[in-house]
């Protein structure tokens, strides 16, 4: 049951604690000047020397290749995402800070602003790829560049900024939870459809594990060294040269942040918590998979290897096809272990052994064990 106040407008900042009403302008001013100067003409994300496509690379460069190449799809794509979503989300986060609105309707905008913030982060995957695969030669190379940087910090740090907001939000709004009289695993509960989810989840580690320890593919052009990359080789590649907080980003958002969505779904499922930590656990659990990027880097490598005549041929090999995989199953694990959560919430209430009492809310009732 909502509270009564859900439908009525106010005004998020003047709410906040202290430390947040300092830290969240700052956040979101700090990711506004990074992403100007990303995005201002003649700001290079890395620099090619070398005979294939030699000069500067940045965003405008690929809307570029893009273009000439009739790939229309994928001009919006980037366009959409790289370029004018960043502003729009910093945009959206002030006026959910700043302007009157329900709760209901803040908490929607934000969670919306979450999912879809992460994406922002294409161009810099397709950077890093370039990065990897032109590495290691010998008359051809890549410099990194301010402009990456600027780009990358302004992302994560919305990003930020955006779950502050978010949580504030929900500790501010407390929806109604359900205490049950006896704490059982929700495993109990869930039954076959448990037994799927935890199949998917453990799947999920196999085929993600095998995506970062596989070749995903190995450069195939002439005058070129052909050099057969994973992930784990390109993230050594960067931590080798200097590159520390790129190498840092694939590792959290490609193999940590995944993975430990996955933990939380299984101690959600097996670990047995009352409902206010299941619920903390269910939303720390979105919270963390907004950071989870597999998704983001095999639709980069997708782009990439739309445009690599512009750049350079690549064999794909199985680590690639793992990739793919990942995304599949990792996706569905999320959408099946929320939907077994709540089927599982409502067998345990419909369970006349457990007496139920619904708090943070107007509404109350306890029924005695039997």
């Amino acid at each position: 049951m909502d509270h009564p106040h859900m439908n009525q407008r106010s005004r998020l900042y003047p709410t906040m604690p202290m430390w947040a009403k300092a830290l969240v302008p700052i956040l979101l001013l700090l990711s506004l000047i990074l992403n100007v100067i990303a995005l201002l003409p003649g700001v290079p994300f890395m620099e090619i020397v070398g005979e294939v496509l030699p000069g500067p690379y940045s965003i405008l460069r690929v809307i570029q290749l893009l273009w000439e190449h009739q790939l229309y799809p994928l001009v919006i794509l980037v366009i959409g995402f790289s370029v004018l979503f960043p502003p729009i989300k910093l945009t959206l986060a002030t006026v959910s800070m700043m302007c009157h609105m329900t709760p209901r309707g803040r908490e929607r905008l934000l969670g919306a602003i979450g999912h879809l913030g992460r994406w922002s982060l294409l161009d810099v995957f397709v950077s890093l790829l370039i990065l990897l695969v032109l590495g290691k030669q010998g008359l051809t190379g890549v410099t990194v560049k301010y402009g990456l940087y600027c780009f990358t910090g302004a992302i994560i740090l919305s990003m930020v900024a955006g779950t502050v907001l978010h949580e504030i939000v929900r500790k501010q709004n407390p929806k109604p939870t359900l205490v049950l009289g006896h704490i059982r695993p929700a495993i109990i509960y869930a039954g076959w459809q448990g037994v799927v989810s935890t199949v998917l989840c453990i799947g999920s580690v196999i085929v993600i594990g095998r995506a970062f320890f596989y070749p995903l593919f190995h450069v195939n052009q002439f005058g070129l060294v052909s050099n057969t990359w994973s992930l784990k080789a390109g993230i050594d590649y960067l931590f080798d040269g200097h590159l520390s907080l790129f190498a840092v980003v694939m590792v959290l958002f490609l193999i940590i942040a995944p993975l430990l969505t996955i933990l939380l779904l299984l101690i959600s499922l097996y670990v047995p918590l009352p409902n206010t930590y299941r619920r903390r656990t269910y939303l720390w659990t979105r919270y963390v998979s907004e950071w989870c990027m597999l998704d983001v880097f095999a639709l980069a490598m997708m782009l990439y290897l739309s445009e690599q005549n512009n750049f350079v041929q690549l064999t794909l090999l199985n680590g690639l096809w793992y990739l793919f995989g990942a995304v599949v199953v990792f996706m569905v694990s999320l959408l099946w272990a929320e939907y077994v959560s709540r089927r599982a919430t409502l067998r345990r209430i419909a369970t006349l052994n457990d007496p139920v009492t619904f708090v943070g809310g107007a509404a109350k009732k306890t029924d005695e064990d039997p």
